[in-house]
């Protein structure tokens, strides 16, 4: 598996349920009482770079082994998908936001981690133990994105290893995603591969 697939992979993962918006800065009270993934029903997100796609939250839920997910319908393309977000005290779980890798519960985002210390998931994806992980590079950024500037940031490093014959081998891909209170997912930067920064988002 090269590199440039995993890449589009977890673009795809972790950037398709994802939100974002067509303000510089808000900083009213509304705003910030949100958290780093708003779910009411008609906010949208476009994102644009390598990998576009749009986010539409459709105000539905599904209960999945016993747990209520919002649901988020994703077009890329001709193509259109429904993903699935879990919120507990600060935690964030994704399901189906890729199909290539099936119904796999991906916990992207955990607000209440400090910075530096890493969680680890394992998976196996298209018949290959993955394992990933994920650290918080940094809180409370202020980040520019396509000219927009963003507060409360949390900068959030993924990487990506296979087994291979009982050996771990690392991918070599470093993804970076940027989260911004109130709007959701403003970057996703794996530097050379992949490029895709929110364009333009509307919270209802």
């Amino acid at each position: 598996m090269n590199k440039l697939r995993f890449v589009l992979m977890w673009c795809l993962m972790l950037g398709i349920l994802v939100s974002c918006g067509d303000k510089d800065e808000d900083t009213s009270p509304a705003t910030t009482e949100l958290d780093y993934f708003p779910t009411t029903k008609g906010s949208t997100w476009n994102y644009g770079g390598t990998n576009p796609y749009s986010v539409t939250a459709t105000g539905n839920t599904k209960v999945i082994e016993g747990k209520t997910y919002s649901e988020f319908e994703t077009k890329q393309g001709s193509e259109t998908r429904k993903s699935y977000l879990l919120k507990e005290k600060g935690v964030y779980t994704g399901i189906g936001m890729d199909p290539t890798i099936g119904n796999i519960a991906l916990t992207f985002l955990k607000e209440e981690m400090p910075e530096g210390k890493p969680w680890f998931q394992t998976n196996v994806m298209n018949g290959i133990d993955t394992k990933t992980t994920f650290t918080i590079i940094a809180k409370n950024m202020t980040k520019t994105v396509e000219g927009k500037t963003y507060k409360e940031v949390i900068h959030v490093q993924t990487k990506t290893s296979i087994t291979f014959m009982e050996m771990e081998i690392d991918s070599g891909i470093e993804m970076n995603y940027f989260w911004a209170k109130g709007v959701g997912l403003i970057l996703t930067d794996a530097g050379q591969y992949a490029n895709i920064p929110l364009m333009t988002y509307s919270i209802t």
